[in-house]
């Protein structure tokens, strides 16, 4: 009895194999590859901006800083950055360390909307290094225009329906061609943004002559490019 089970499991087997092998003669994989691509206009000038004091002592440093941030956190504008240090000014001569007063620093990255909101920040940086003279430096750089996350997150979704409903579309004429159904397998996105991202805070230009009333330069808006590809997957029988 249990050889005549395991002689009709095996003719099972081999039915099921020879099914499944006249099966894959009929099935018929496609695999290409889909991109959309859409310019964008930007929104946000990034501006960064950094400001260095060099006070004789600690807290008179720490309360430069503080000034300066207080007023721009004044102005509204949406930033990042406000991260501040002060520490020893200390320098190695002749194989002994030497200190001579305190060092400061705060760095920021704004987000501005209008490119006149830029010379606000600039005047008031000017008026406080008027102010303190040789106790305070700031540097600027290089303001860019750039598209917000928001808008970026938006249009690249939007990218993403237009690859399915291109498939789609493709699928249908594939099926079409092959006088069979096809239908869609999978799809694997790959995100492609503009070569910047975000710019942080990094070293600029060092403005050193002040003035109270300031006019800077207004950086053109550059269309960026964001594309979407994605491979894609379908079966057809």
């Amino acid at each position: 009895m249990k050889k005549l089970v395991i002689i009709l499991f095996t003719i099972f087997l081999l039915t099921l194999t020879s099914a499944l092998a006249q099966d894959d003669e009929k099935v018929t994989k496609v695999s290409i590859t889909l991109e959309e691509v859409k310019e964008l206009v930007p929104d946000i000038l990034n501006m960064t901006a950094g400001v260095n004091v060099n006070t004789i002592k600690e807290v008179d440093a720490i309360n430069i800083l503080g000034a300066v941030d207080k007023s721009l956190r004044n102005l509204g504008f949406e930033y990042k950055g406000g991260k501040y240090s002060v520490h020893k000014n200390c320098w190695w001569e002749k194989d002994k360390q030497k200190c001579s007063g305190y060092k400061g620093s705060i760095h920021y990255a704004f987000e501005l909307k209008e490119p006149s909101d830029q010379n606000k920040i600039l005047e008031i940086l000017s008026n406080f290094k008027e102010k303190y003279g040789e106790k305070m430096d700031f540097t600027v750089s290089e303001p860019e225009w750039l598209v917000s996350k928001k808008n970026l997150r938006k249009v690249e979704e939007e990218l993403k329906i237009e690859i399915i409903d291109t498939a789609k579309n493709f699928a249908k004429k594939v099926s079409e061609k092959l006088n069979k159904t096809c239908s869609l397998t999978s799809i694997d996105y790959d995100i492609r943004r503009p070569s910047w991202w975000w710019r942080e805070y990094d070293e600029g230009i060092l403005l050193k002559s002040a003035k109270a009333m300031v006019e800077a330069p207004e950086p053109k808006k550059e269309e960026k490019t964001v594309s979407v590809k994605a491979s894609v997957r379908m079966i057809c029988k």
